[in-house]
């Protein structure tokens, strides 16, 4: 306890003491109601012997926090039992507790803790200051718990949906493979034994049957494409993917990328989309502009991701927003990802003057959220 630390009122009130030494003297009392009460509501939380014991344990650091707040000392948010490290063990896939239970058990607690004060209080109406100090400690124990487990429970449930799309890239890749793959690999095969057969007869044959058989070669080739970007696991690190992505291009452009910021600031889902939009980007300049240089540039921020690739190709005039030539059905793609993710893509190009793409995606910390 830290007795020798200011007290609310600026010196030492042996009131304060006193009342920290009765809240902490009503933990046993208060962690008994507790969990009759949760009992009573068929509270998931007591009903495994070790949800009911951190439960316990975790109520015990609580009311020692706010004893120790009483008596002048801060709420510590670090104190190793806190609710939050509970909370996020029990939003485990494999959990039978909810975080609406979590929560339900929660406000019983609030509600045990305050009963226990206010007798007190009733005992002796002299208390009220420190009955006032208490309060504010219990609400600032419980609710910078909640806000953490709420945060935390979020970012499970982000890891939840990535995998979720990870998994269902991995069976479309697995369908088209099997469906799609095998079928027109039977029929180029077919194609290669009716030019064996086909030997000797009219040229105009020969030549259909070879734009057939390129007309194939030139759907396994993308569709081989398609099953690998399928089967690619999920980007965990946007410049190390990007890196990656380059080094595995055979291009005479110049192509420089610049990355600067902490990407721990930004969703899974969401680094995941930017580097595919980004990607698709450099893939169209590179295909359709004919560039000497690109630029590529990420720059993370809390509150944003904002991204760009430019080249100085030959750009087209932007007369539709789209051009089939230069974008098509990939810009199409690009802007959807982004509105996925809640962020707008820029697009500026003219004839002779390179291409600018532009992506920007508020974060959680945007200032207007």
């Amino acid at each position: 306890m830290t007795g020798d630390l200011p007290y609310p009122s600026g010196k030492p009130d042996e009131r304060y003491e006193r009342f920290a030494a009765l809240i902490w003297a009503d933990t046993d009392t208060i962690l008994t109601a507790y969990a009759k009460s949760l009992e009573a509501l068929g509270s998931p939380v007591v009903a495994d012997p070790r949800d009911r014991e951190q439960a316990m344990r975790d109520g015990t650091a609580m009311i020692s926090a706010i004893s120790a707040s009483v008596r002048g000392a801060d709420v510590q948010a670090e104190d190793p039992d806190k609710m939050l490290a509970w909370m996020i063990r029990q939003t485990r896939a494999d959990s039978r507790l909810s975080p609406a239970d979590l929560l339900r058990a929660t406000e019983t607690f609030f509600e045990m803790t305050v009963g226990s004060l206010v007798r007190h209080l009733s005992a002796d109406p002299e208390l009220l200051p420190c009955f006032m100090t208490a309060i504010v400690a219990l609400n600032e124990c419980i609710s910078g718990r909640i806000r953490e487990a709420t945060l935390a429970y979020t970012g499970f449930l982000l890891e939840r949906v990535d995998q979720a799309h990870v998994d269902e890239r991995r069976r479309l890749a697995r369908d088209l493979h099997d469906r799609l793959g095998e079928g027109l690999s039977v029929a180029f095969r077919q194609m290669e034994l009716y030019e064996l057969t086909t030997e000797g007869e009219a040229a105009a044959a020969g030549s259909g049957a070879a734009h057939a058989k390129d007309a194939l070669a030139e759907a396994m080739r993308r569709l081989r494409m398609v099953t690998s970007g399928l089967r690619q696991e999920a980007v965990r690190s946007l410049e190390t993917s990007l890196v990656q992505y380059l080094d595995s291009l055979a291009t005479n452009a110049d192509v420089r990328l610049r990355v600067s910021g902490d990407e721990t600031w930004v969703p899974p889902a969401v680094i995941e989309e930017a580097f595919l939009i980004i990607r698709e980007a450099i893939r169209n300049a590179l295909t359709h502009g004919s560039p000497r240089m690109v630029l590529v540039g990420v720059t993370l921020a809390p509150h944003e991701l904002h991204a760009w690739v430019d080249d100085n190709g030959r750009g087209f005039a932007l007369a539709s927003g789209i051009n089939p030539d230069s974008a098509g059905t990939g810009l199409a793609s690009m802007r959807e990802r982004a509105a996925v993710i809640g962020g707008r893509l820029m697009l500026d190009s003219a004839p002779g003057q390179g291409t600018h793409v532009e992506l920007l995606v508020p974060l959680p910390g945007h200032p207007d959220d």
